[in-house]
């Protein structure tokens, strides 16, 4: 269906907030992407609004695009996810269409598909949500961990380093953890906690420095704790079949941080375990 003269001149009117919004997108990432809008289709679904019909420019171009480069700017302040964002997009394009989507009952929502970032809406309502949604959280990215959880574990760095330092203090050994024993534990937590992985495992180091450096002001102790830790590498298993939340073992210079399930965090604070050295 040919858009009428009103429409037309609705596009043609409001084009600078289009361009405006497409060098907002390029001056944040770096790259320039394109819109896309099939205007002829969306309006031939889209029958009961005036708004739509004679004012697309306004809707689509100086709204909805404007809205889409301030989600843009504001996920692009975490280079994590502007990184990712790039990497995704591989299309260089948004493209803006109707949601046909049964299920789903959301006014807007992106979604990547085959390397293009897509806008999809229900109704033209409620126009400021498609500012504020979280993009990473439909990023896909390589590896075990979703996007939200790396930027945690990345903002969580610092509190990891404290506790590390707080250990060398009392051991005089470089600490570490094992990397590839924290992504094997990881799909063991709920989902609901997996975004948060570096605050939970952030705090448990923190509690079990808290732990070491009050049971090694004993000097026997510490001697016993520095020779079974030899290698200053703490490894994360999971074993839902132990008896506590929480435990602590040595094995072969290493010490090993195993868990039940994500709860009482604490008491990696008090374990005993002096019994097992």
């Amino acid at each position: 269906m040919p858009l009428s003269l009103v429409a037309r001149k609705s596009l043609r009117d409001n084009q600078e907030h289009l361009d405006a919004a497409v060098e907002k997108i390029k001056s944040v990432l770096g790259v320039e992407w394109t819109f896309e809008i099939d205007f002829e289709t969306i309006m031939a679904k889209v029958t009961d609004s005036d708004y739509v019909k004679n004012s697309p420019g306004e809707c689509f171009y100086k709204e909805v695009a404007g809205y889409v480069a301030q989600c843009i700017e504001r996920a692009a302040k975490n280079d994590m996810v502007k990184e990712a964002l790039v990497e995704a997009n591989t299309n260089s394009k948004i493209v803006i269409a109707l949601n046909e989507d049964k299920k789903n009952s959301t006014y807007w929502t992106y979604k990547f598909n085959n390397g293009t970032l897509e806008l999809l809406f229900k109704s033209i309502c409620n126009t400021s949500d498609i500012c504020y949604f979280k993009l990473e959280n439909i990023i896909q990215t390589p590896g075990v961990y979703s996007l939200p959880a790396r930027m945690n574990l990345k903002a969580n760095e610092e509190k990891f380093n404290e506790s590390f330092e707080k250990l060398k203090e009392v051991t005089k050994i470089d600490w570490s953890y094992d990397e590839a024993s924290l992504e094997t534990v990881y799909p063991s937590l709920d989902k609901g906690q997996q975004d948060g992985v570096g605050d939970i495992f952030q705090e448990v180091l923190a509690y079990l420095a808290s732990n070491v450096e009050k049971r090694c002001k004993d000097e026997l102790t510490l001697e016993a704790f520095t020779e079974a830790t030899q290698n200053g590498k703490i490894i994360f298993k999971h074993d839902s079949k132990q008896s506590s939340y929480w435990q602590m073992k040595f094995e072969q210079g290493n010490l090993i941080v195993s868990f039940r399930s994500i709860c009482n965090l604490s008491d990696m604070a008090y374990y005993d375990f002096e019994k097992l050295l």
